[in-house]
């Protein structure tokens, strides 16, 4: 049964004052209907309930049914690429011999785990130490046991796979690399966040946040970065208003650079080799030298698109090749609006209104208008049954 707006409207509110998650209406209804029936109350006293101190324990309980925890081994590929092609010859390059990262939002370890399995291989000769926090007990408690079914495999590349060991119908992350990855459980709003870290790995979790909290848990991450230190989001989750960072980009991923603070001109500088990006795939060395008082020049996107921009899909639009267009327009500055037609698109798959609800929320953090264009009835239809056509055109 579906609750009454005014009731949804209550509960968005406690989550957002306690937790600064800002959630779609249908999704705080559905968890919150079934938290409501689960108590055997009504939707009133479930409000009272969670606005009260003996109600603290409830309102955990409805941020975990609510918490966005969806995670695989090996997720985002080329990002997981840059980090292996671009991030680690950059270390190495500073002669780093321990390497500290930070992976927010970390759900039941999928992502901190892939971490340790390709950095500890680029970068053999560096103590690896990787700080997990999540606000999840449950998923934490998943996440320590380094345990995934066996399906999860299909997802890690072949040369990656001896890093697990099969037992049964589950794979475990080897031990030596599972011992790499501290896990700690904290709210990104007012949890202790790490520092030093030259890694920063927050993805899918700021475009769920109010926009003032969202500000609140990027100067959290661009705090944990040291000057030079790489930040990666989500491809919808642009950080281009952030003065402290430079964005960069290679092939189809976008990630961040925290800014070297200005040093005091020399009279003779000496030179050092710096990394630059290069395409994913080529592992070829590109270094250029650059005087020690400069930091190397952000990658910057090219060329400007207009403020006014749109996407029309075609045929069967993979969610993929969605995802990948869709952080590439999120991540170009100066864009004002962006129209999404579906009208061309002879089917929609399911595995696309996830996608779709991830570009909405993260242009409205973004300040960017999004809309969603469906005339054909089958369209409207797809939009209707997804629950995303509140604001089609």
């Amino acid at each position: 049964m579906a609750l009454a707006p005014d009731t949804v409207a209550a509960i968005a509110q406690r989550l957002a004052e306690h937790a600064g998650l800002e959630l779609p209406a249908w999704v705080v209804d559905a968890r919150a209907a079934a938290r409501i029936a689960l108590l055997a109350c009504s939707p009133s006293e479930y409000v009272a309930l969670i606005d009260s101190v003996r109600g603290a324990g409830e309102l955990s309980e409805l941020i975990e049914a609510v918490r966005v925890g969806e995670s695989r081994l090996f997720r985002h590929r080329s990002q997981i690429e840059v980090l292996a092609d671009v991030v680690a010859p950059a270390l190495r390059a500073r002669g780093r011999r321990t390497v500290r990262v930070w992976s927010a939002g970390c759900a039941a370890g999928e992502e901190p785990y892939t971490l340790a399995i390709v950095l500890s291989r680029a970068l053999p000769d560096c103590a690896i130490s990787i700080t997990a926090t999540d606000v999840s007990a449950d998923a934490l408690a998943q996440a320590q046991t380094a345990t995934y079914p066996r399906a999860a495999l299909q997802h890690v590349p072949e040369p990656y796979r001896d890093r697990f060991v099969s037992d049964g119908d589950v794979v475990r992350v080897a031990p030596e690399l599972a011992a790499l990855v501290k896990f700690e459980r904290a709210n990104l709003l007012d949890g202790a966040a790490p520092r030093g870290c030259d890694v920063v790995w927050c993805r899918n979790v700021l475009i769920y946040f109010t926009a003032e909290a969202r500000r609140r848990v990027v100067d959290r991450l661009v705090g944990a970065a040291v000057p030079g230190g790489f930040v990666f989001v989500g491809y919808s989750e642009s950080l281009r208003d952030v003065a402290e960072l430079d964005g960069m980009r290679a092939s189809d991923a976008v990630y961040y650079v925290r800014r070297e603070p200005e040093a005091p001109r020399r009279a003779r500088p000496p030179t050092l080799p710096v990394p630059v990006p290069v395409p994913i795939g080529d592992r070829r060395s590109a270094p250029i030298a650059l005087p020690e008082d400069r930091t190397p020049p952000p990658i910057v996107f090219a060329p400007k698109p207009p403020a006014d921009d749109a996407i029309d899909l075609r045929g069967h639009p993979a969610a993929a090749r969605v995802t990948a267009e869709l952080s590439a327009r999120f991540a170009q500055p100066g864009l004002r609006s962006l129209t999404i037609d579906l009208d061309g698109a002879d089917l929609l798959g399911d595995d696309l209104a996830p996608v779709l609800r991830r570009a909405r929320a993260a242009a409205r953090a973004a300040g960017i208008a999004l809309v969603v264009r469906a005339t054909r009835p089958g369209a409207r239809r797809w939009l209707s049954r997804h629950g995303l056509d509140e604001e089609a055109a």
